[in-house]
This record gives C-alpha cells, sequence and structure tokens, in this order.
C-alpha cells in the first residue's frame, strides 16, 4: 500500500518536490512501524482485564516478557496480527500525507505521523 500511496502522490505533486514525498512515505512506513510496536497496538488491543474503548494492559505494549513466550511467538499468529494491523495505521497516515502535499514541513508532518499511528 505503501508504494502504491507513494507513486499516486509522486504523480500529484511538483517535480520538485518527489523526493519529499517519497521520503514522507517512506517515514510514514518506518515512523509507523515504532510507534505501532510502542504504543498503538499496546492502545488498541491491551489485555483481557482493559475496559472496551482502549487497552492499557501492560502486556500489550513492546518490550513485554510475553512477547518472547515459546507459546506467544512460536505460531507466528501474534506477530501476523500485529503486522497485518501495522499496515492499515500506516496506510491511515500516508492517506492523509496526499492531502498536505506540499503544504507542509516535514518535522510537523512527521509528528503528525507518530500522532495518527
Amino acid at each position: 500500500m505503501q508504494t502504491g500511496f507513494g507513486m499516486l502522490e509522486a504523480g500529484t505533486v511538483r517535480a520538485k518536490n518527489t523526493k519529499n514525498i517519497l521520503l514522507k512515505n517512506l517515514l510514514d512506513a518506518c515512523l509507523g512501524a515504532i510507534v505501532w510496536w510502542l504504543i498503538g497496538f499496546g492502545l488498541a488491543y491491551g489485555d483481557s482485564n482493559d475496559n472496551i474503548f482502549i487497552g492499557t494492559g501492560a502486556s500489550g505494549f513492546a518490550i513485554h516478557s510475553r512477547d518472547w513466550a515459546a507459546s506467544y511467538t512460536s505460531e507466528g499468529y501474534d506477530w501476523a496480527g500485529w503486522f497485518f494491523q501495522f499496515t492499515f495505521a500506516a496506510a491511515a497516515a500516508t492517506i492523509v500525507s496526499g492531502g498536505v502535499a506540499e503544504r507542509c514541513a516535514l518535522g510537523a508532518y512527521l509528528i503528525y505521523s507518530c500522532v495518527i499511528t
């Protein structure tokens, strides 16, 4: 999805801004993965003792000891679920990058991208 959005946005901006928009799309994926791993997945899913609105249990956030347990990683379903949801979180940030193409500074955009992811 990131590549498709990148090509679409590169075609809609002036030639001098093509590298800028492609860098924003690449950073959406890279920063999006880090932010989704550290914070997003835990907020979205949490654990079974959380409220129905938002996840807050420590086991859903990054670098928890449960992540390295054999029962958690042996089949890979949990990591596959994480990756599947990450792609949608990163795509949400990338969609908006097309709307603010040529209108937003890189630093402000990266802050926004971290917040939306």
